[in-house]
């Protein structure tokens, strides 16, 4: 079964990117959400990316995984910024003894919805990308196999440990363990939990650099690749576009 994390094949257009094209992309509109002034741009930004990933079929995964981590986030912003921001002037809400300040909530939607605009650019990029095909476009554009495949599996690193974990959890299941228990009960399966986690996954890294060692990954000289990562030269263009488009948010936002 698949984690919610995991590579999603598919034929759109995101798709079909070539991997350094999303990460320039995603990190483009990362740099400029945090640039902006007013949440506004954020949000508009938000709900562009929530409309790409609609047509890259990812978005019930790309929604969980937004749902998951906006939620709290949300309601821990909203609450501590509308009632204690130190630039609170104007009364907006009033709830008992409490009050929701209009620029609070302002600051508070700003930040929140730049974290949205984080979640929504990378994990699009990790859920269209085939993990290899990433590292071996990193590696035409000139990075070091060694960083690429760091970088890879640093992305995967959350997936893999999910899957793990849910493996783990299911087997002491299997042998008795009671995951409606009381809380006390609950945390001691967490401990037991951890260790065979960590323990399998030192493990699999040993065994996964024993792999890479015998296939040769540290060989000096040319390489060849299983994968064909095209990179058109209207990609190439769309990059260069990008990295001026933010180049200019900078001389903005020190102009103004």
């Amino acid at each position: 079964m698949k984690n919610l994390l995991d590579y999603q094949a598919g034929n759109s257009l995101v798709h079909r990117l070539n991997p350094v094209t999303k990460l320039v992309l995603a990190g483009s509109l990362v740099i400029i959400a945090f640039l902006l002034p007013d949440y506004r741009g954020p949000l508009l930004m938000t709900l562009l990316l929530l409309g790409i990933a609609v047509s890259a079929g990812i978005f019930r995964q790309l929604i969980v995984a937004v749902g998951v981590v906006a939620t709290p986030l949300a309601i821990a912003l909203l609450t501590i910024h509308g009632l204690f921001y130190p630039g609170n002037r104007t009364p907006l809400v009033s709830l008992g003894p409490a009050t929701f300040w209009e620029e609070g909530l302002q600051y508070a939607l700003l930040i929140l919805f730049r974290l949205l605009v984080l979640i929504t650019a990378i994990l699009p990029v990790m859920l269209t990308t085939y993990p290899k095909k990433m590292t071996i476009a990193l590696i035409e554009k000139g990075l070091s196999p060694k960083l690429a495949y760091v970088f890879m599996a640093s992305l995967q690193f959350i997936p893999d440990m999910q899957r793990r974990a849910k493996a783990i959890s299911e087997a002491q299941q299997a042998r008795g363990l009671d995951i409606k228990a009381s809380l006390w009960k609950r945390f001691r399966a967490l401990i037991a939990m951890m260790v065979p986690l960590l323990t399998g996954a030192l493990i699999a890294a040993e065994t996964r650099s024993l792999a890479l060692e015998a296939r040769g990954f540290n060989r000096k000289g040319a390489r060849t690749y299983l994968f064909d990562v095209p990179d058109p030269g209207v990609e190439r263009v769309l990059r260069w576009a990008a990295v001026v488009v933010v180049l200019a948010a900078m001389v903005w936002k020190v102009a103004v």
